[in-house]
């Protein structure tokens, strides 16, 4: 049993009052932190598409930046079309020609005649002078018809079909009128690379022609329209535009930030503020309960910290963003207003810093209306793809009435729009695994794991069904009043039926000492009175060990112990009175620890209990004495202030009496006598 809820609302408020005004300010700091500081100039707009902007004026000269695609077209070209360096080596074509020369003298003149070595000669300077690739002198010509030669200070462009490879070298310098003997010789000795591939002044020169492409394609003079509202962002458009949002976003000075960055702050700290005074005057249970808010102001920080970054420094569309995720997490574990505040303090904190302000706060309000009020208690998983669709439909409804507010031509609509609103909504789908992982964080109970715990043929509703058959069906008729009664009132229907089903199961421990699992044997007729009330009324804290056992949720263990309240076994009690005239009695043995209720829902079952439960000792079963009954019940429990700390109304208690009293004419109706057949 949390400590929160034994003490007094107003109690609780107090001391959650600080924690409050620490999430208020972290919430803030965190906000502001995040949002852009200086001039954030970031419009939503396409190529080829209308600008949806109020005309645009250059208020000063600049240039307009290249886009990437362009810069990177005209460095392409220019490698592809750069000629690159090859040294050549005078050396290498003298030394081999000096090698020739030798060999001629020792060993070929007896098979060459001086002519045929005059022209082999002729033909090995031809080709030391033209040059002679290596192989990756090939491979870095292979696309390129050009190549810079160099032979110290002097360069010359050479066409590549004017050089040789080794290849082509050979083939030169033996074709035509070559003796056969001649041609048995090896002349790799003589044929060598000269023309070798200068890598580090070809990088360098291309290196510096490429610093030498400009970065701008142009100039925009001061006052001269650059687009104007409709207009179709064609290419140059879309380059000025860019180039102008880029010089405005980095010509922030330090005093432009400090007042940007002042600004911010009033501005979240106003809207925070008024999300704090909401919960102050309307929503005193929420601040009372640490769990709620904690995770509201979760919901808010971490929503609206995701949404200032992706903006701040995202590529992609702001409505690829599911917003509407945060309407939906606070819709399913608070109420709808408070889910709305808190949905619009986050859409408004984010708007300043978005592109299409006007347009994201129209659309954000409209879907995540959409999405609070398409989901009143989940229950099923396709409440999900239902809230999913109608988010989509009323993003694309509202876009494409914006879009025709502005445009002449439906065929100027934005249409990729609606794919970034169907990755946003497919994104929603990761709503239902967060559920069970926030239900744990936090320790909520969410619809879906009442409607599981509220199946008969879960392991503790089966023994109790076998072990304490009274009690069960007690427990049923006790759910079924209790949930009428919730739904009569707009309480919490299915927390309120499934806890009902729970709240006495403390009777396990002991089922024969409870008169419904009794069959004619009554264990108290050996007890004191005393001994007798301790027996019943430690079912309550019996029914919180086993809840806490079998890991059921604290929201139905709150209702185990609230059930009583502070009340007391006045059979024994007054049975302990009437023997003993006179006496002063204590209390105490009697008495329940409580506590006493402190929501509708634990207070509605309080009353169904104690009316099903006293409606078994009814000899007749009238719409007066039923109306009696509860009419007595109820009041007392009114009258001995079980009641004081709970939010429930005097109207409410006035139609819990009429759904009570209806529904039990209902159970106990008479039914009519079957007439004999007459022979």
């Amino acid at each position: 049993m949390s400590t929160t809820r034994r003490k007094g609302l107003k109690e609780t408020v107090h001391e959650n009052g600080t924690l409050l005004t620490i999430l208020t300010a972290v919430t803030i700091l965190l906000a502001v932190y995040s949002m852009p500081f200086g001039r954030t100039l970031k419009y939503e707009f396409s190529e080829g598409y209308p600008w949806m902007y109020d005309e645009l004026i250059a208020p000063y000269d600049f240039s307009i930046e290249k886009s990437d695609e362009d810069y990177q077209k005209e460095v392409d070209s220019l490698r592809n079309s750069f000629l690159p360096y090859f040294a050549m080596d005078e050396e290498t074509g003298v030394r081999a020609i000096a090698a020739f020369g030798r060999l001629f003298e020792d060993t070929l003149s007896k098979v060459v005649s001086p002519t045929t070595f005059r022209r082999m000669t002729d033909r090995l300077s031809e080709i030391y002078s033209a040059g002679i690739l290596d192989s990756e002198g090939e491979r870095i010509l292979e696309s390129r018809d050009y190549l810079k030669s160099y032979s110290g200070n002097n360069s010359r462009l050479v066409n590549k079909e004017s050089v040789f490879t080794l290849k082509t070298a050979y083939q030169h310098l033996t074709e035509n009128n070559i003796p056969a003997s001649v041609l048995e010789l090896d002349f790799d000795n003589f044929i060598a690379p000269n023309l070798k591939y200068d890598s580090d002044r070809s990088e360098a020169d291309l290196k510096e022609r490429e610093e030498q492409i400009s970065r701008f394609s142009g100039r925009v003079v001061a006052n001269q329209k650059i687009v104007d509202k409709g207009d179709i962002v064609d290419h140059y458009r879309y380059q000025v535009i860019k180039s102008y949002v880029d010089i405005e976003n980095q010509s922030n000075g330090i005093n432009f930030r400090m007042l940007s960055l002042g600004g911010n702050l009033i501005y979240v700290t106003i809207l925070t503020a008024m999300l704090m005074l909401y919960l102050f005057f309307y929503r005193k249970d929420i601040i009372s309960s640490r769990q709620k808010l904690l995770f509201l102001f979760c919901c808010v920080t971490l929503f609206t910290v995701c949404t200032n970054l992706y903006i701040r420094y995202g590529n992609w569309s702001i409505f690829i963003l599911p917003c509407t995720m945060q309407a939906l997490m606070l819709r399913i574990f608070l109420d709808s207003r408070t889910s709305f505040i808190c949905y619009l303090v986050s859409i408004l904190i984010s708007s300043v810093c978005t592109p299409m302000p006007f347009e994201f706060v129209l659309l954000q309000t409209v879907a995540g209306f959409a999405a609070i009020y398409s989901i009143h208690e989940l229950t099923q998983r396709s409440q999900i793809f239902r809230a999913v669709a109608i988010i989509f439909c009323s993003y694309c409804i509202v876009w494409i009435a914006l879009q025709m507010m502005q445009l002449d031509d439906m065929k100027l609509i934005q249409w990729q729009t609606f794919i970034f609103f169907g990755i946003n909504c497919f994104i929603l789908l990761l709503t239902y695994p967060l559920v069970f992982a926030i239900e744990k964080l936090f320790g909520f109970t969410s619809n879906v794991t009442l409607i599981e715990l509220s199946n008969l043929n879960n392991p503790l509703l089966q023994q109790l069904s076998y072990n304490a058959p009274g009690t069960f069906q007690h427990s049923i008729q006790v759910s079924t009043l209790a949930s009428e009664a919730a739904n009569a009132i707009g309480a919490k229907t299915q927390l309120v039926r499934t806890a009902a089903l729970y709240h006495d199961i403390g009777k396990l421990a002991n089922p024969p000492f409870f008169t419904e699992n009794q069959n004619g044997v009554n264990p108290h007729d050996s007890l004191s009175y005393e001994q007798s009330a301790r027996i019943i009324t430690q079912h309550v804290p019996d029914g919180r060990i086993l809840a806490e056992k079998s890991h059921l949720p604290q929201d139905i263990i709150h209702f185990i112990d609230t059930h009583h309240g502070s009340g007391m076994a006045k059979y024994f009690y007054i049975k302990y009175r009437n023997e003993h005239p006179g006496e002063e009695a204590d209390p105490t043995p009697f008495n329940y620890e409580g506590p006493d209720p402190d929501t509708k829902e634990t207070a509605i079952l309080m009353m169904a209990d104690a009316v099903e439960a006293s409606s078994r000792s009814l000899t007749e079963y009238t719409e007066d004495s039923i109306g009696n009954l509860v009419d007595r019940i109820i009041d007392s429990q009114v009258e001995e202030g079980h009641f004081t700390e709970c939010p429930i109304t005097f109207k409410e208690i006035s139609q819990v009496k009429v759904v009570f009293k209806e529904k039990l004419k209902t159970i106990y109706h008479t039914r009519i006598s079957y007439p004999e057949l007459s022979r």
